[in-house]
This record gives C-alpha cells, sequence and structure tokens, in this order.
C-alpha cells in the first residue's frame, strides 16, 4: 500500500494528531522506500480503549504483548521488542508530520527493525540505510 492509501485509511478513523503515530513498515512507505502491507499504529491509552469499544479486535502476541485489529490496522500501545523499549509518548509527540498523518520517525523504525531482526526486518534495515545514505 501507497502512503496516500495509508493516509487516506487513517484519516477516515477521525484521529487527531497527538494521539498515535503510524509505524511498522509505514515509515518506509512515507519516505517512499517501499509500500506497506498493513497499517500499524501506536497509540495512547484512550485512543486504545476507544478502539476496542468500536469493535475492533484484540490479539495476543506469544509475548503477551496485545494488539487491537480491523480491516489493514493494527494498533498497539506500546512497542516493544526485545531489546527496543520507547517511550510510546515521546515516540507520538516526535513523530514526523507528512500530509498530516503522525509518523513515527524513520530513525525510529531503524531502531526497531534492528532490534526485532527478523528476516524481512533486516531486509528493510539496509534500505533504510541506503536511503539515509543517499539523502544526506
Amino acid at each position: 500500500m501507497k502512503f496516500e492509501e495509508i493516509a487516506k485509511r487513517t484519516r477516515e478513523l477521525g484521529l487527531n494528531v497527538g494521539e498515535y503515530a503510524l509505524f511498522g513498515s509505514v515509515p518506509l512507505a512515507a519516505c517512499g522506500i517501499r509500500e506497506s502491507q498493513d497499517i500499524d499504529m501506536l497509540v495512547t491509552h484512550e485512543v486504545y480503549q476507544r478502539l476496542k469499544v468500536q469493535g475492533w479486535k484484540v490479539e495476543v502476541f506469544p509475548n503477551g504483548r496485545k494488539m487491537l485489529k480491523k480491516d489493514c490496522f493494527e494498533a498497539g500501545e506500546d512497542w516493544n521488542y526485545d531489546t527496543y523499549n520507547p517511550d510510546p509518548a515521546r515516540l507520538i509527540k516526535e513523530a514526523d508530520i507528512i500530509g498530516g498523518i503522525p509518523v513515527v520517525r524513520l530513525e525510529e523504525a531503524l531502531a526497531w527493525k534492528k532490534a526485532f531482526g527478523r528476516e524481512k526486518d533486516l531486509k528493510d534495515v539496509k534500505l533504510i540505510e541506503k536511503f539515509m545514505k543517499h539523502k544526506d
């Protein structure tokens, strides 16, 4: 999914800047590095509860982490993976606003993908590092 489509679908949720930031592979899509298969969101506790009441399904991962899912969206209150344990409020506050949509900074996506270390994440690490090298 290209960032334009991601932004359109996200706007339809009616959330406010400061309540969430898009994460996962969305920062890569926002920079034109590659498309994202879904829309991962880091959300405040209030938004998490609101989405839950709206019928988003709770998915519990093997590590106990909970995410809400609906259509192409996945929303979580934290983004703790292995050695990557950032302050969610900081990530939301420091998000880049791209097309009116808060997106977690590419540097944070890089740190997360390095820590998580799945094969697909390591491929993304190479893509991000190449992008950053040519951006400077």
